[in-house]
């Protein structure tokens, strides 16, 4: 197997851990604007995990109150959108190598 082709499949398997951190951001980011889903799933702890893993730059940026009763997390928002930017890039890079 040639280093091109064994660079492009890293970077394809590395799209996808992107790719799926990516939709999980968004899930989370979805599910905590509604303060019954998060209590019931009993996810409170991990976001807080979460939140202290993110960059100190967005790390607790952007909290916005929703009209649900939650939270709207910029933050999560904007690793979410990173994420993809990143899965994306990913992707190009590697169908350029192959």
């Amino acid at each position: 197997m040639d280093v091109r082709r064994a660079a492009a499949i890293a970077l394809t398997v590395l799209s996808v851990a992107f790719r799926i951190a990516a939709v999980a951001f968004a899930v989370l980011t979805v599910l905590l604007c509604f303060p019954s889903a998060a209590a019931r799933l009993g996810i409170t702890g991990f976001v807080i995990d979460l939140s202290h893993a993110l960059p100190d730059l967005i790390q607790g940026y952007g909290l916005v109150t929703s009209p649900f009763g939650g939270v709207f997390r910029l933050d999560f928002a904007l690793a979410c959108a990173g994420l993809f930017i990143l899965d994306y890039s990913c992707q190009r890079i590697a169908y350029k190598l192959r």
